[in-house]
């Protein structure tokens, strides 16, 4: 039993810093400093450019708060909803301007590695 519960901490942890890690702080700062990519998805999807700059502050509190202790379990949570509307979203943003299949799906991908995440910490974390 000690070994399966391991097992899932680690998983919970490495789902985690993938999310935390790509989306939240790389993602982030990309976002923030407005990389040449981020110019071209906003014009593309028809997004202001100032609206990368807020999301990518969010991505990073977010990463941030996916690893706070239990005791602050409420901003975590919404991290976790954050970081799953973001995932929802860019899928529709990509599908509704036509982009390829491969656009669209990845966001969806993330999400359920945050869906994976969240369903891990609930179970490890937060036995009543």
């Amino acid at each position: 039993m000690k070994n399966k519960i391991f097992n899932l901490k680690t998983l919970y942890y490495l789902l985690t810093l993938i999310i935390a890690v790509l989306v939240g702080l790389m993602g982030g700062y990309v976002d923030i400093i407005h990389t040449q990519a981020v110019i071209d998805a906003s014009t593309h999807l028809g997004y202001p450019l100032y609206f990368f700059t807020l999301l990518g502050v969010f991505k990073i509190l977010g990463a941030i708060a996916l690893f706070f202790p239990k005791k602050f379990d409420q901003l975590k949570n919404i991290a976790y909803v954050g970081f799953g509307f973001d995932f929802i979203f860019a899928s529709f943003s990509h599908f509704s301007v036509g982009d390829p299949i491969i656009k669209i799906i990845t966001p969806l991908i993330f999400l359920v590695i945050l869906i994976a995440s969240y369903t891990l910490k609930e179970k490890l974390f937060n036995k009543a």
